[in-house]
């Protein structure tokens, strides 16, 4: 029981701490996020640490992973213009060249996994500085539909599977999910997503329906590969930095193929 406790006070608090960020403006919403992706790369690192090869480049990839994520933070917020992000290309050869001083075979493997980190745990989080402002100006409305439809499709996902789950979805990587989980779960987004449209008038019901989708789908899948992950390297979680929940990639998992689809569909939407 106090187990229980300590989970749902913990998971409050994550997502009064989420939704506050969002609310409260751009500058909340980038440092909080600033600090989960700081976290989470560190998380992602940390799991190949055990292993012979592809081994990540710490100091280099951790500063040009938080580097990469406030040149999106100050994009988004109009401090620089889009020119700034060849700094990141500039920074990939001088990196390669830093892998070949060490005259490693495994040096291209080093740097494949130091900037997979970056694609995997960086630029989501980091898309969410730019989700809310793709209308013109910050529109809150965005990231905090975007997690409700996260958190609503996780929670019925979670009790459609327990009570109706029969059909396992893919055993070998998550025994747990079923079939009957991820139908529950794309019903729960589908109807909270009716709700949205009529109260974040920012996206059209078409939009908010569409998104849902796009959660559910990718949310799930998101899920599956960090549990793949997890499964891979033989850890349990990614972290305990959240009691009760795990490290920031297990409580973000559904979100790092989530907010890069979402950001192209609804750039795509809005731009029509």
């Amino acid at each position: 029981m106090s187990n229980l406790i300590v989970r749902s006070i913990a998971g409050i608090i994550f997502s009064v701490a989420v939704t506050g960020s969002a609310l409260l403006g751009p500058l909340p919403l980038g440092l909080l996020f600033l600090a989960f992706a700081a976290i989470g790369l560190f998380e992602f690192y940390r799991m190949y640490s055990g292993q012979e090869h592809n081994q990540p480049r710490w100091i280099l990839g951790m500063g040009t992973g938080v580097l990469i994520y406030l040149l999106f933070f100050l994009h988004a917020n109009e401090v620089i213009d889009a020119n700034w992000f060849w700094v990141i290309g500039m920074i990939l050869p001088v990196m390669y060249c830093f892998e070949l001083m060490h005259l490693q075979k495994s040096a291209l493997a080093n740097l494949s996994v130091t900037v997979f980190g970056w694609i995997y745990v960086i630029v989501p989080f980091a898309l969410i500085n730019e989700i809310p402002v793709l209308t013109g100006k910050f529109e809150w409305q965005l990231p905090l539909g975007m997690f409700l439809l996260l958190w609503v499709n996780d929670t019925g996902a979670y009790f459609s599977g327990k009570y109706l789950g029969k059909h396992k979805l893919f055993p070998s990587v998550s025994p747990n999910k079923t079939i009957e989980g991820l139908v529950g779960g794309i019903l729960l987004s589908l109807v909270l997503s009716f709700i949205l449209s009529q109260y974040f008038t920012v996206l059209t019901l078409r939009d908010w329906l569409s998104t849902s989708i796009i959660v559910a789908v990718f949310g799930n899948l998101g899920d599956l590969f960090e549990s793949h992950l997890k499964r891979t390297f033989g850890v349990k979680d990614s972290g305990n930095i959240i009691p009760g929940h795990g490290g920031v990639l297990d409580r973000f998992d559904g979100l790092f193929l989530t907010a890069p689809f979402l950001f192209f569909y609804l750039k795509l939407m809005l731009a029509l």
